[in-house]
């Protein structure tokens, strides 16, 4: 960890080295542990363990503690960020469903993206990049649109809808109104696998994500997930074509 190398080892004591290395070892513990803890885990007095909080250049113990405390928090939050990419937060048959979800983005007439609030940016971000690869693509985010106006019975149209929660009541009444539609077919991308939206979904493509809320009403979730998946399905589409 960074404070180790806040000190030269050569001028430790040997009872220095020894609390020295207890301390690198149980990183993890030090925020719940007292003085007199960690010279008796390391058969040493509690006076050998001030000298070499000092010798590492903290005034306090107690400012030492607020060190570690702090390392952690970041380590915490780095592992965290990364973990949104780590294939643990997919279901195992993601790609077979993109798959599945390229061949009828290739058949379909027309492919309207459909999405609220952040959802709705990805919407945006989606229409451009089939838009680019040549495709009929519309992004709809405002749930007053008349939707139908573009569902042609001549044409095949695919509904491929962004939601973090599957629930959004408008979303799911407009939904619920065209699903029978023998031309429509309704594409789901949500982590909530058992979600309303799920179920109205002719495919449904889940993923993990922790919901992140703030002020009540202000979403801070990450829409990493969904991108992705954005992505996974434009370099099928572009091989494909």
């Amino acid at each position: 960890m960074a404070f180790l190398g806040k000190v030269d080892f050569k001028n430790l004591t040997e009872t220095e080295k020894v609390i020295y290395n207890y301390l690198r070892n149980n990183f993890e513990k030090i925020p719940r542990m007292h003085v007199r803890d960690i010279a008796l885990e390391a058969y040493a007095g509690a006076s050998s363990v001030m000298r070499l909080i000092h010798k590492l250049g903290y005034h306090s113990y107690y400012q030492f503690q607020e060190f570690v405390e702090k390392q952690q928090l970041k380590a915490s939050t780095d592992s965290d960020i990364f973990q949104l990419l780590s294939a643990s937060h997919y279901p195992s048959e993601l790609i077979e469903k993109c798959r599945q979800l390229t061949e009828q983005v290739l058949k379909a007439d027309s492919i309207i993206f459909f999405g609220l609030g952040t959802s709705g940016n990805i919407c945006e971000y989606a229409m451009r990049r089939f838009a680019t690869l040549g495709l009929n693509a519309l992004s709809l985010t405002d749930m007053t649109y008349p939707l139908e106006s573009h569902l042609l019975e001549s044409q095949d149209s695919l509904i491929v809808v962004f939601s973090i929660s599957g629930e959004t009541g408008e979303l799911i009444e407009i939904l619920q109104h065209i699903r029978n539609r023998e031309k429509v077919m309704i594409i789901s991308i949500t982590p909530k696998k058992e979600s309303s939206l799920a179920q109205l979904s002719n495919l449904s493509i889940n993923y993990k994500v922790e919901e992140r809320r703030v002020n009540l009403y202000g979403d801070l979730t990450s829409q990493i997930p969904a991108i992705f998946i954005t992505e996974v399905l434009s370099e099928m589409i572009f091989k494909s074509k």
